[in-house]
């Protein structure tokens, strides 16, 4: 197993007070209506703000772990959540459900920067001396934001953000906290795999969070396009075969709770027989396929594949041929 970075715990605490002491002379932020000593700390500040909820700070506190291990000017960040301006109950993103858990599921989503300067890393002995400072910072923060998670219900964006915890752990090298993450989101998607009551939005959250935890195993992509080639799996990708396959297969029984009709519940079986086939799984290959033409209402090979549309748009599961000679108005 890999070893995390050794950060004793009074290393930790060293930098915890060398950073609180930098905001000594920082002028009190004008949006606080009770506003916090300049001897507290931005992180802890977002941990004793009782207007928020655990859900809000730990985000909070993420978003502040993100900017120390990308090594971006902090500041502004900062200042704006120990003035409290940032996320509250009433204002903010999380006012907007549908846009908070949209960009909650960009961010697990998105690739995460692998060039990123470690501490150990090349570079001149003051700029590791920042880096080791940021990631230091980075893990309380990460640390800080974990704990207010386990106080919230595990609900899909809740998973999401553990996600998140466990990507930025992972690039601070704190094996400890990835790995508690890891079994906190394990056991959430488990504790929603077992609710029959989630809903089409919930379950379509927890699919895409497993769908990624499947790609980091085998990172082969299904395209929607027929490859000129057909594509097969190295042998490289085999060793770590079954897990992904496992992951795969519970996103797929979650998307099976939907409608026949539901585009993302056609997909996964679509893209489960083509995944097979580059294995050269073909005996399951045939299975999904099956059931995807069980909910298509179709026998035909055709469908695995999109017709190209109008206006650049295509038309799935459609074995008539699409006319594409009409003017779609769009100029």
């Amino acid at each position: 197993m890999t070893r995390s970075i050794d950060r004793p715990a009074k290393t930790k605490a060293l930098l915890a007070i060398a950073f609180v002491s930098s905001m000594l002379t920082a002028p009190p932020p004008a949006l606080c209506k009770e506003q916090p000593t300049t001897a507290q700390s931005a992180i802890e500040v977002i941990v004793k703000n009782g207007q928020a909820t655990p859900e809000e700070k730990a985000l909070n506190l993420l978003q502040l772990a993100n900017c120390y291990v990308t090594g971006r000017d902090s500041t502004i960040l900062e200042s704006q959540l120990k003035a409290g301006s940032r996320h509250n109950s009433n204002d903010g993103p999380f006012h907007n459900t549908a846009r908070v858990d949209m960009a909650l599921t960009h961010w697990a989503e998105t690739g995460w920067p692998t060039n990123l300067a470690a501490p150990n890393g090349p570079g001149q002995p003051g700029q590791k001396a920042n880096f080791i400072a940021n990631y230091a910072l980075a893990d309380l923060a990460i640390e800080a934001a974990t704990a207010q998670l386990s106080q919230a219900a595990k609900s899909p964006r809740v998973l999401t953000m553990y996600r998140i915890a466990s990507n930025l752990s992972q690039i601070t090298k704190n094996v400890k906290c990835a790995e508690a993450c890891t079994k906190a989101l394990n056991d959430g998607i488990q504790a929603c795999e077992a609710n029959k009551s989630v809903d089409s939005m919930q379950i379509k959250t927890i699919v895409s969070i497993l769908k990624k935890m499947a790609y980091g195993l085998v990172p082969i992509q299904i395209a929607d396009y027929k490859a000129p080639v057909p594509v097969h799996a190295t042998a490289v990708e085999m060793k770590n075969f079954d897990e992904c396959e496992r992951l795969k297969l519970r996103a797929a029984a979650l998307l099976d709770r939907l409608p026949a009709g539901d585009q993302d519940r056609r997909k996964a079986h679509r893209d489960l027989s083509l995944w097979y086939s580059q294995f050269g799984k073909n005996d399951k290959a045939l299975k999904e396929k099956q059931e995807l033409f069980k909910l298509v209402g179709v026998n035909d090979d055709s469908i695995l594949y999109p017709q190209p549309g109008m206006c650049g748009h295509v038309v799935w599961w459609s074995v008539k041929k699409v006319d594409n000679s009409g003017d779609c108005g769009m100029g």
